[in-house]
């Protein structure tokens, strides 16, 4: 998990990525996942900023993205649909280890 800076209530990362094949018994050579931003619900405001005022109630964490102004959203302007962008790209790529005597 990292934040997105500026804001210090929006994160990204990954959770719960399986990197080993329990039916094989090997570790998978590559995987690649995309990473969306996800607010955490500590500030207010609409926007990704640093300086918005504390929320008074706890709410659970949600993918930033809800609206056309949001940050990290693609609009399809046909359909009318909004999509949630990923901020990134995580690659896990196993790596051989040094074997002993």
């Amino acid at each position: 998990i990292s934040m997105i800076a500026p804001s210090p209530d929006w994160f990204s990362g990954v959770y719960k990525l399986r990197l080993f094949d329990k039916g094989t018994r090997f570790w998978y050579q590559k995987i690649e996942v995309n990473v969306y931003a996800w607010d955490a619900g500590t500030e207010g405001g609409n926007d990704y900023s640093f300086d918005n005022d504390p929320k008074k109630e706890n709410i659970s964490p949600f993918k930033a993205g809800s609206t056309e102004d949001a940050v990290f959203v693609s609009v399809d302007k046909d359909n009318n649909n909004l999509q949630v962008l990923p901020v990134g790209t995580l690659t896990f790529e196993l790596q051989e280890s040094s074997k002993c005597g």
